[in-house]
């Protein structure tokens, strides 16, 4: 079972916003050649966080309404949200490496 989790814009609030740890989103679409090269790393980082920071993927084609909401030009893009708010934003082909240096200081109640 996958970690990362697909979410609808119906879920979007209850799953993202109102979650008590912070989230990764992964604005990502299924034509995109570099999204699917980050899936391994975003499994890597989901069981090394887990717990931590929740996980989740919102296709782009699928819930433009959040795409939109944030701003979304390119995949993948990446947001983290803590508290409801949009507090890291990166995008493109993402190492492992550049997800732990980005969200560990995330994790266990950082920042």
């Amino acid at each position: 079972m996958s970690l990362l989790k697909d979410v609808t814009t119906a879920e979007f609030e209850a799953e993202v916003l109102a979650s008590n740890i912070p989230v990764l989103i992964d604005f990502h679409a299924v034509w995109c050649g570099p999204c699917k090269a980050s899936v391994p790393a975003l499994e890597d980082a989901a069981r090394e966080f887990e717990g931590e920071i929740a996980f989740v993927k919102v296709d782009i084609d699928q819930e433009p309404t959040i795409a939109e909401r944030y701003n979304v030009q390119g995949v993948p893009t990446f947001i983290v949200i803590k508290d409801g708010e949009a507090v890291e934003r990166f995008s493109g082909l993402v190492s492992r490496g550049k997800l732990a240096s980005v969200l560990e200081p995330f994790a266990e109640g950082g920042q």
